[in-house]
């Protein structure tokens, strides 16, 4: 065999072996990819839940006021949950739904 011919052979052995590489590396990028978006899909969900209960919280808050109660009456009927938190919920418009 030629040396021109085993310059050849090496060079498409390299391109084969590149070729190889960069496929792995678009796999992998394709399984970060979806792995990110996992990610924030499972993080927006979350938080679409914790403003879906905020709502409910402040609705019942709300009641729990027009019945008369003062917000420190309203947390010790809820357990003796902490006031600070009766009074950020109690802050949060019952009627406003987020998109």
């Amino acid at each position: 065999m030629s040396r021109q011919a085993m310059r050849q052979v090496a060079r498409r052995r390299v391109q084969e072996a590149l070729a190889i590489k960069q496929k792995e590396r678009e796999a992998q990028e394709r399984r970060l990819q979806a792995s990110a978006v996992a990610v924030l899909t499972a993080l927006a969900e979350r938080d679409a839940a914790v403003e879906a209960a905020e709502q409910t919280a402040a609705i019942s808050i709300a009641s729990m006021a027009g019945e008369g109660l003062s917000l420190s009456e309203v947390a010790e009927w809820c357990g003796g949950l902490d006031l600070r938190e009766v009074s950020r919920l109690s802050k949060i418009d019952p009627k406003a739904v987020s998109s």
